[in-house]
């Protein structure tokens, strides 16, 4: 029986020993945990889990624990501190996370408070009134087209005409605006009116041809040159309604969308004096001319507009716009021969019609005097190109017309010879001093 019971213990021992076992209970009740490093038929040894090595007698052990119960344990305590360690990361994150959140939010929030103190500050609902005075140039007559079918008829005839004056394009002038602006916080509105006046003297010469004209070969033909001498007279009117959006109101830094509508009246006076010797054939050539011409034009413009305030008193304003207008033109002369006795009258005219496009850029600087009051300086320049799109010529109006050289003008005239002789622009610019005067609703 002795003998069976020491088998059944060996080989309980062995069957431990391949499994790995790692606990060992003594019948005393002590229990050891470790690790087995070698047994024979008497003993065991183990090392413990503090490192230090014990054996134990084999009568002495009442059970042996198999490895894999300890190690479950093992790794249910590594399990339970891996999850605990996950979910202390967790909180870790999360309370990033929200720490990031929280300073999103404060930003966020400063920003929309800062956005919404700008919009306070932006709002303004007013009516100002502006009136300037200043000087500068303008260009509206329409001289190089007469001049282009002058040399035209000369081309087309023995008998015609044709002119230089030495006077620049450009005259000076005086100009005078008045404007009233109406702003209801994103929302403008704006009513300019502008006239400026100019003078300047005609000089140059002119050619006259006699003869031919009939084309009998038998008519005399001669030629000669006068001094022109004179005075002209420019107006220049414009009236601008123009309508503004802000996109994003700034209480320091605005900008507008601007669009409106234009028109521009244009108008030259010239009395022309044409002095010179009489002809080989006995013919007078002096002549007075008056002559006159007017361009109305009426389209729409469109651009930015922009006002910066700093330094609480200084105000710097302006427009950048594209203009894109037309209308007819008509140039009339009523001249005065000398060659009979008292005179003869002789009436012609151009009619036309033009396509203008061009810019105007306003920049205008004001600065507070007292309270709603303030001063003003502000340049202007505006620069139109015109295009011909149709015309004619009349020549002696209501008196008929029997010269074949015209008629052929009337036809070929515009289409081909002016486009190649002319180049025509439409000018204003000027400096201006001024005053403000601003209503608050």
């Amino acid at each position: 029986m002795k003998k069976i019971t020491s088998i059944l213990f060996a080989a309980f021992l062995f069957l431990n020993f391949s499994l790995r076992s790692e606990t060992i209970l003594l019948k005393s009740g002590e229990k050891w945990e470790g690790k087995i490093l070698a047994q024979d038929k008497d003993s065991v040894t183990i090392k413990l889990v503090d490192g230090n090595t014990k054996v134990f007698s084999k009568s002495v052990i009442l059970k042996v624990s198999f490895g894999r119960a300890t190690e479950s344990a093992i790794l249910k305590k590594e399990s339970e501190i891996a999850e605990k360690e996950k979910k202390i990361k967790e909180e870790k994150e999360l309370a990033e996370k929200q720490k990031q959140e929280n300073e999103k939010f404060k930003v966020k929030e400063g920003k929309q408070k800062n956005r919404e103190e700008q919009l306070s500050n932006a709002k303004r609902h007013y009516l100002e009134g502006a009136l300037g005075f200043g000087s500068g140039e303008s260009q509206s007559e329409l001289r190089p087209f007469f001049q282009s079918i002058q040399y035209a008829g000369l081309l087309f005839s023995s008998g015609g005409q044709a002119e230089l004056q030495f006077n620049p394009y450009k005259s000076k002038n005086q100009s005078g605006t008045t404007r009233l602006f109406y702003a209801w916080n994103r929302f403008t509105f704006e009513i300019r009116g502008m006239e400026a006046k100019g003078n300047f003297d005609v000089s140059g010469f002119q050619t006259l041809s006699y003869g031919g004209g009939d084309g009998s070969s038998t008519s005399s033909s001669d030629k000669t040159a006068n001094v022109l001498l004179g005075s002209g007279e420019t107006k220049f009117q414009k009236v601008s309604t123009r309508f503004g959006f802000t996109p994003y109101p700034h209480p320091v830094l605005d900008f507008q969308i601007v669009g409106g509508v234009e028109r521009i009246w244009t108008k030259t006076i010239q009395e022309v004096d044409s002095v010179g010797g009489m002809t080989a054939t006995g013919v007078n050539p002096n002549r007075v001319s008056y002559r006159e011409t007017n361009n109305p034009l009426k389209g729409y413009s469109i651009g930015i507009g922009y006002e910066w305030k700093f330094l609480e008193r200084f105000t710097l304003q302006g427009q950048i716009l594209h203009l894109d207008m037309q209308g007819p033109s008509s140039f009339r002369s009523n001249e005065f021969r000398l060659d009979a006795s008292p005179f003869r009258y002789n009436q012609y005219g151009l009619d036309y019609q033009w396509k203008s496009t061009g810019t105007e850029v306003n920049v205008k600087f004001s600065t507070k005097i007292k309270g709603d009051f303030s001063l003003f300086i502000e340049a202007s320049n505006m620069t139109l190109n015109n295009k011909l799109k149709s015309g004619y010529i009349t020549e002696n109006e209501g008196g008929g017309n029997s010269d074949p050289s015209q008629i052929l003008l009337k036809i070929y005239g515009p289409q081909i010879l002016i486009p190649i002789f002319y180049d025509s622009k439409t000018i204003l610019s000027y400096v201006q001093v001024g005053a403000n005067y601003r209503f608050n609703f």
